[in-house]
């Protein structure tokens, strides 16, 4: 019996992936990518609890396939790089290393923060970009997600967050040019990678 559940779920994830990857018979809205990838998630955390290493990459597989953590990171960094006159080689570095750290930082914290369940409240679209407004149950709170998604060939990817109108890119983007004030970009991406062993150590 806990074979099949394996099977099944991976039959899941692979579903998922496929469909973020446009390989699907019809393009998905951004309502039905949000909405299949979260399922596909909360189907992980049932069949693993605790995560541990296996449920882990199947998160993985599925963020992997419908989230763009560079473009996440590019658009939190790129206007620091120009502001703070910083090499592009050592702004790709930096942009590069805060993407590892956006990704590993949202599987660790899926099994962490899972919700009991969403409501898809709405879907807007304007050319290429898109946002999803859903609301997160937990337990007795309730917290808004928006999601940001860019249109990628036939399908769509999650570029940024808004929880609780608090925008994830805006964010970071506040505290690392808070961090330039006094340290050197070198000295902010040694932070970034410290944070990411932690992460792993966990």
């Amino acid at each position: 019996m806990a074979r099949l559940r394996s099977i099944s779920l991976g039959a899941l994830v692979f579903s998922m992936t496929a469909v973020a990857a446009g390989q699907g018979a019809e393009t998905r809205t951004p309502m039905e990518i949000v909405r299949e990838s979260n399922e596909a998630i909360t189907a992980i955390l049932g069949e693993y609890d605790p995560l541990g290493s296996e449920g882990e990459a199947l998160v993985y597989e599925v963020m992997d396939g419908v989230t763009d953590f560079q473009e996440m990171s590019a658009a939190t960094i790129n206007d620091l790089c120009g502001e703070n006159e910083i090499p592009g080689e050592k702004c790709g570095e930096w942009k590069k290393v805060f993407g590892d750290l956006l990704r590993i930082r949202s599987i660790k914290g899926v099994g962490r923060y899972r919700a009991d369940s969403f409501d898809y409240l709405n879907e807007e679209i304007a050319g290429e970009r898109a946002v999803v407004n859903t609301l997160a149950h937990y337990e007795d709170e309730e917290v808004t997600i928006d999601y940001e998604l860019a249109s990628r060939g036939d399908g769509w990817v999650i570029v940024n967050y808004v929880i609780d109108d608090v925008d994830t890119s805006y964010s970071y983007n506040r505290r690392f040019g808070r961090l330039l004030d006094d340290d050197t970009v070198d000295d902010v991406i040694q932070l970034l990678l410290d944070r990411i062993e932690d992460f792993r150590a966990e």
